[in-house]
């Protein structure tokens, strides 16, 4: 039997990722999701394929065979955290955009001539 949709926990152990990055990507929206009527995530295997290959900087570490087993593992988890880094520092610059329109909007607001709000 062919899954054509997974569950979050069945897409990370697909991905080789944690369940926490899967959902993640489902709150950031680089991963498409939705709620089935249990309410539960469902993704679909082809919506995972496509995150999966743009991850694919993470996946795709190559790893010296002569480096010990520990140091191999080191230089996964150093390219997996510089890609986290690089998705934070990007969420970082985009709540950095928000907030300088909303600061934008605000001061326009309050150079506006205050109302009258009594009737007289």
């Amino acid at each position: 039997m062919t899954l054509t949709r997974l569950t979050p926990q069945q897409a990370a152990e697909r991905a080789g990722v944690s369940r926490g990055t899967v959902m993640n990507a489902i709150k950031d929206s680089s991963l498409s999701a939705f709620r089935d009527n249990r309410n539960r995530w469902q993704i679909p295997v082809e919506e995972l394929s496509i995150w999966m290959s743009e991850r694919s900087d993470i996946a795709t570490v190559s790893v010296d065979s002569s480096l010990p087993p520990r140091a191999e593992g080191n230089l996964i988890r150093i390219a997996v955290l510089e890609a986290e880094l690089k998705s934070k520092d990007q969420r970082i610059s985009d709540l950095e955009h928000d907030r300088d329109s909303w600061k934008e909007q605000a001061q326009s607001l309050a150079r506006r001539r205050p109302r009258r709000w009594w009737p007289f």
